[in-house]
């Protein structure tokens, strides 16, 4: 396989192309023998001074450039510098023009004036100095046989034949307008209770595109998925500007269902359907106000942008972010959980908590096995931590003096959760899309009334020891957020709760005939311990949507133990009676 270096290419580019100014000469003296007639020994400086001015509008191929030296020889050379030439100019210098449609619009307009200065003159065929169109075409048609002959006998680069001369062929205008399945529904809720209600209807007005768009359009469309019911539609009405021969205008649709063509005629009237995403089922529930990603579909409008006057439109390119229109509602309950006591000498006593786990989309009830057992067993780690917790303190006990009683509920009472892609409804103008979350929360976080009973030893003296923490954390609050918009207080970021119970401690002495009693002295609030915790929304670590969460802990808890003897005197000690500990650490969706 034969490779030049960079130096070797523009050696031979340079060698073509004096080769190629050698040919232009020739082939347009056979074209327009009078001009050549005419301007005798100057033939060559003319020829070169039309290249140098076709280059100057960007012009590269020899093709290109003899088709430009013909419009010199028929108006003279930098003939769009010259009085009478402001059109010349005015396409010269319309940055929205490539240099061959420059080119293809320079000799249009030619043809043009010709045949008004014809009519104007009143000639058929040539007369003194007025060229008519028909002897316009016939030199332009034997520049184009030159330069096929010139390529045929060409030694270098035989498959670069010269390109045709363009021909006419864009959109002259192209209207659309998007139209949303109807009616689309979302879940409200009322005095507790949630029913599906219709959405502001939304739709964009027609728009007809007539110049060349400075940026690609792009459209937030709520649709449904294949097979879930009447999906979004995008019409298209194409009118085309002459033709190229080729298959235009074309139409390409790209979207995750795959890619569809259409062409030439059957663009006229079109009507697109944009299904949204369907959901992988083999992927798990995704979490709370969790928006699946939409489909980017992009509709490609094609032609070869040449028109005879003016910036053509060329090419019209438009993306369509298809949300799935889906509504979810989620309901939960949870029960309070029966009092427990250690040690246990029996099973625990009353009714588990009752737990309901519900989710909707679009009326349709889901089965979400994993959420709803993540509820219930959000009782079961409570009911583990709490015999966790009496482990640990029966290790500071005397014998098997330790005693818990306990009544803990977390997250008792319900929620209901509703989310999914939206427009906004205080516009129905914005084709804007986003994620609509809404819902009431109310739990009572944490019900707790903790009692730890037990007996303690120092140096025969004995106490008996009481430690309680107890009461009510709340976690009420109404959920209302668009995208990443909420108003203070009703946004994910805030949906979450906390707390903290401190202890109350009590020693008591016990009389056993020793003379020393015990008692408990001040001890600084940190040392007191607590019941801590938290509770909330949170983002999953997969990234798809929010999850519930809940912690609960013990801060380790001290007492300053006394011990007063009235032959030594007092003497002071300090334990810990718990230490930290985490009761609950749970997620849950």
């Amino acid at each position: 396989m034969l490779s030049l270096t960079a130096e070797q290419l523009a050696q031979v580019e340079a060698l073509q192309s004096r080769r190629d100014a050698a040919a232009l000469q020739g082939l347009l003296r056979g074209a327009w023998p009078e001009v050549a007639q005419r301007l005798q020994d100057r033939w060559p400086a003319f020829v070169e001074l039309a290249v140098e001015c076709g280059q100057a509008l960007g012009l590269r191929q020899p093709a290109e450039l003899a088709r430009y030296a013909s419009l010199c020889c028929l108006w003279g050379a930098r003939f769009e510098t010259r009085a009478q030439f402001e059109w010349a100019a005015a396409i010269g210098a319309d940055a929205a023009l490539s240099p061959s449609l420059r080119l293809h619009q320079l000799t249009h307009h030619s043809r043009e004036e010709l045949a008004q200065r014809a009519a104007h003159a009143g000639h058929a065929g040539r007369l003194g100095d007025t060229l008519t169109v028909a002897g316009f075409d016939e030199a332009l048609a034997a520049v184009e046989a030159g330069l096929a002959q010139a390529a045929r006998g060409r030694t270098v680069f035989l498959d670069q034949l010269p390109p045709p001369r363009p021909v006419a062929c864009d959109l002259a205008a192209v209207r659309f307008a998007v139209i949303e399945p109807k009616p689309l529904q979302a879940y409200a809720g009322t005095d507790g209770n949630w029913h599906r209600t219709e959405l502001p209807p939304w739709a964009t007005a027609p728009e007809t595109l007539t110049a060349p768009l400075e940026e690609p359009r792009t459209l937030d469309v709520l649709s449904r998925a294949a097979g879930s019911g009447a999906s979004a539609r995008l019409q298209l009405a194409i009118s085309a500007l002459g033709g190229c021969g080729s298959p235009h205008p074309e139409v390409r649709h790209d979207s995750g269902a795959g890619r569809l063509h259409w062409r030439g005629a059957d663009t006229a009237r079109l009507s697109l359907t944009l299904h949204a995403p369907t959901p992988d089922a083999s992927l798990p529930p995704a979490g709370i106000a969790h928006g699946e990603p939409p489909d980017a579909q992009t509709v490609d409008i094609a032609s070869c942008g040449i028109r005879d006057a003016g910036a053509p439109l060329g090419r019209v390119a438009m993306t369509l972010r298809v949300h799935s229109a889906s509504q979810r509602l989620l309901q939960v309950r949870h029960g309070a959980a029966p009092p427990l006591t250690w040690p246990q000498e029996a099973p625990p006593a009353g009714a588990p908590a009752t737990t309901a786990c519900q989710l909707e989309v679009d009326s349709q009830p889901q089965p979400v096995p994993v959420w709803l057992k993540a509820w219930q067993d959000l009782q079961a780690q409570a009911q583990a931590g709490q015999e966790k917790l009496f482990i640990a303190w029966s290790r500071q006990m005397v014998g098997t003096s330790g005693r818990l009683e306990a009544e803990l509920s977390p997250l008792l009472g319900q929620a209901a959760l509703t989310w999914g892609w939206q427009h906004d409804e205080t516009d129905a103008t914005q084709s804007a899309v986003a994620l609509r979350l809404q819902g009431d929360i109310d739990f009572a976080a944490l019900v707790l009334d903790l009692r730890l009973t037990g007996s303690m030893e120092w140096a025969g003296s004995h106490a008996r020891v009481s430690l309680r923490a107890h009461g009510r954390s709340n976690w009420r609050m109404t959920l209302d957020q668009r995208g990443d918009e909420a108003a203070e207080g009703h946004g994910l970021s805030q949906a979450k709760a906390t707390w903290r119970h401190p202890f109350t401690l009590r020693v008591e002495p016990i009389a056993t005939g020793h003379p020393a009693l015990l008692s408990a002295g001040p001890l600084a609030e940190p040392l007191r311990g607590a019941v801590v915790g938290e509770c909330g929304l949170r983002p999953r670590p997969d990234g798809r949507g929010q999850q519930w969460f809940y912690k609960l802990a013990i801060e380790s808890v001290h007492t300053n133990l006394l011990r007063h003897d009235p032959l030594t005197g007092t003497q002071r000690q300090r334990r810990e009676l718990l230490p930290a500990l985490t009761l609950i650490d749970w997620t849950g969706g």
